[in-house]
C-alpha cells in the first residue's frame, strides 16, 4: 500500500536565492537536500535533535526513490553586487553577487516521498516528519523565510497548468537537471559538520578548520517529455580532447553513419535497424530515428564555438533502448577508421558518463531556447508575393518555424524570433553553414524560443533535425 509524504514549504517573499552544489548558477527548484537540511536546522535544540527525529531523518535518506518535486515556474533575475563584513578586526567588506530567482506570486514548492504504508516503522517515521516540517523556518539562504507543513496522502494533488512537477529519472542518459538528494549518512555528516564549526575556536588564537563538507547524492530529474539519449567526447588516441570547426559538422555526421556500417555495429544491431533508424531511408523511416546532434562548445563567456561532443538523440518518450546499445558499442570507437574522408585526423569517441560543464546547456530545462546551428526552414521563406517586403518573409519564416515544432513533436505554442545574426558565441552566421546537398536549399535562420511553459532538452527541429542542424541551447530566462 503506497502512501505519499507529502512536504509542503511556503515562501514568505517572491524571491529565492539558492545556488546549485557548486554555488556557479542559482538553483530551482531548491534540491531534497536543502530540504533535509531545513528539517533538521529546524527541529535542532542546540547540537542534537530528538531521538525520534534522528530515526525518522535516517529512514527518509535510505528511501530508495527520491521524491517528485511539485514547483511554481520561476524565472532568474537580475545579477546585483553588495559587500558583506570580513570577521576580521579592519572590518573589511568583500564583494559579493546575489542572483534571485523569482517566483511571479507562487510561492508554493512541495515534495512527495514515496512509501510503503503498511509498514508500521514507516508510518511512524511519516507522522514524525509530517510534524516536524511544521519548524521549517528557511529554505536556501538565512534571508529565504518560510513556512513548512507536512501531510500523508494517497494520490499527489491535481497539477495546475503554471506549475511544473519533476521527476527522478535514470541518470545513465544525459539529459535533465541534477538536483541533490538526501543518502545515508547524510544526517551524520550534517551533525558533523555543525560540531566541528562551532568547536573552531576552542584554543585560544587557533582557528580550525571546518570539516568535509555534507554528504549527498545527486539524482537527475526531468520534466514532460523526455528525449532520450547518450553523448560522447571527440579524443585522440591518448584519450586528450580534440575539436572540430563549426563547417565540418556535416562530414562529421556522415563519420558517425560509416561506423553505425561497422560489421560489429551491423551484427548487433541488424542492418535493417541500421537503415531505417541511424539512415533514415525515407521509405522505410519509423518514429524511432536517431538523431546525430555533434555539439558546439558554448558556454558563458568567451568561446571558440568548436566542436568536441556528439549526441545521439532518439524521439521524445521514446524507451531509449536503441540509445543505450549505441552508447555502449560507440564508446571507445574510432569515427575515422571506417571512412575515406581524408580531412579528419584520427578520432575516438568516448562516452560521457559524468557531469559536463556544457552539456546541461543542450539538455538542461528553461523557458527560452536559442538555436546554436541555423534552423533549415520546411519550406520556403521567399515566395514571389514576398518579393521586396521583408515583413512578410519574416512572418512566412514564422509560420515555418511553427510548422518545424509540430514536426519535432513538440505541441506548446512558443514566441518566435528570428534573425541570421546567431545568439551564442562562437557560433556562425546563418548562411556560413554548409549543409549536404540535399539540404542546401531550405532557408537558413538562426531562431529564439520563448515557451509558455518550462521545455528540456535535447531541442532540435527543422529540416535537418537529424543531421545537427537546428539545434538549440538553453538561455537564462
Amino acid at each position: 500500500m503506497t502512501r505519499y509524504l507529502l512536504l509542503s514549504i511556503y515562501f514568505l517573499d517572491d524571491r529565492y536565492h539558492g545556488l546549485t552544489d557548486n554555488g556557479d548558477r542559482p538553483e530551482w527548484p531548491p534540491s531534497p537536500f536543502r530540504v533535509f537540511q531545513a528539517l533538521v536546522a529546524g527541529n535542532a535544540r542546540g547540537p542534537t535533535i530528538s531521538e525520534s527525529l534522528k530515526n525518522a531523518l535516517q529512514w527518509l535518506e535510505s528511501l530508495k526513490e527520491p521524491p517528485d518535486i511539485i514547483a511554481p515556474q520561476a524565472q532568474t533575475g537580475r545579477t546585483s553586487l553588495t559587500y558583506v563584513l570580513n570577521n576580521v578586526s579592519s572590518r573589511s567588506r568583500t564583494p559579493k553577487t546575489i542572483q534571485p530567482t523569482l517566483l511571479n506570486g507562487d510561492r508554493l514548492v512541495q515534495y512527495a516521498w514515496k512509501f510503503d504504508a503498511s509498514d508500521a516503522d514507516s508510518v511512524k517515521h511519516a507522522e514524525s516528519l509530517k510534524d516536524a516540517a511544521r519548524h521549517i523556518n528557511a529554505l536556501g539562504w538565512g534571508i529565504d523565510l518560510a513556512v513548512g507543513n507536512g501531510d500523508i496522502v494517497e494520490a499527489l494533488p491535481p497539477l495546475p497548468e503554471h506549475r511544473i512537477q519533476y521527476h527522478p529519472a535514470n541518470a545513465g542518459f544525459s539529459w535533465g537537471l541534477d538536483l541533490r538528494v538526501p543518502r545515508q549518512e547524510s544526517l551524520l555528516s550534517l551533525e558533523r559538520t555543525y560540531g566541528d564549526f562551532i568547536r573552531r575556536y576552542e584554543l585560544p588564537g587557533v582557528t580550525k578548520l571546518e570539516s568535509a563538507g555534507a554528504i549527498y547524492d545527486l539524482c537527475r530529474y526531468v520534466v514532460g517529455a523526455t528525449r532520450p539519449n547518450v553523448a560522447f567526447r571527440l579524443v585522440n588516441a591518448d584519450g586528450d580532447t580534440i575539436s572540430v570547426r563549426h563547417q565540418m559538422l556535416a562530414p562529421l555526421v556522415g563519420l558517425v553513419r560509416a561506423l553505425a556500417n561497422h560489421s560489429d555495429v551491423a551484427a548487433s544491431l541488424g542492418q535493417d535497424v541500421i537503415d531505417r533508424e541511424i539512415k533514415g531511408h525515407p521509405k522505410e523511416s519509423t518514429n524511432e530515428r536517431v538523431s546525430i546532434l555533434p555539439l558546439p562548445t558554448i558556454r558563458k563567456g568567451p568561446t571558440d564555438g568548436r566542436i568536441r561532443r556528439i549526441m545521439l538523440a532518439q524521439p521524445y518518450d521514446s524507451n531509449g533502448m536503441l540509445c543505450e546499445r549505441l552508447g555502449r558499442l560507440f564508446d571507445g570507437q574510432e569515427l575515422t577508421a571506417f571512412s575515406e574522408d581524408d580531412r579528419f585526423p584520427p578520432i575516438f569517441l568516448e562516452r560521457i558518463t559524468r557531469r559536463d560543464t556544457v552539456l546541461p546547456y543542450y539538455t538542461g530545462i528553461s523557458r527560452v531556447w536559442a538555436s546554436v546551428t541555423p534552423v533549415l526552414l520546411p519550406g520556403y521563406d521567399d515566395r514571389k508575393e514576398h518579393h521586396g517586403d521583408h515583413q512578410k518573409r519574416l512572418a512566412r519564416a514564422e509560420q515555418l518555424v511553427c510548422k518545424a515544432l509540430r514536426h519535432a513533436g513538440i505541441a506548446i505554442p512558443a514566441y518566435v524570433e528570428l534573425s541570421h545574426v546567431p545568439c551564442w558565441t562562437g557560433s556562425l552566421h546563418a548562411q556560413e553553414y554548409n549543409p549536404r546537398e540535399k539540404l542546401a536549399h531550405y532557408p537558413r535562420w538562426h531562431v529564439r524560443l520563448t515557451f509558455e511553459r518550462p521545455w528540456m532538452g535535447p531541442l532540435v527541429i527543422g529540416a535537418g533535425r537529424h543531421c545537427g542542424f537546428g539545434l538549440f541551447a538553453r538561455m537564462n530566462e
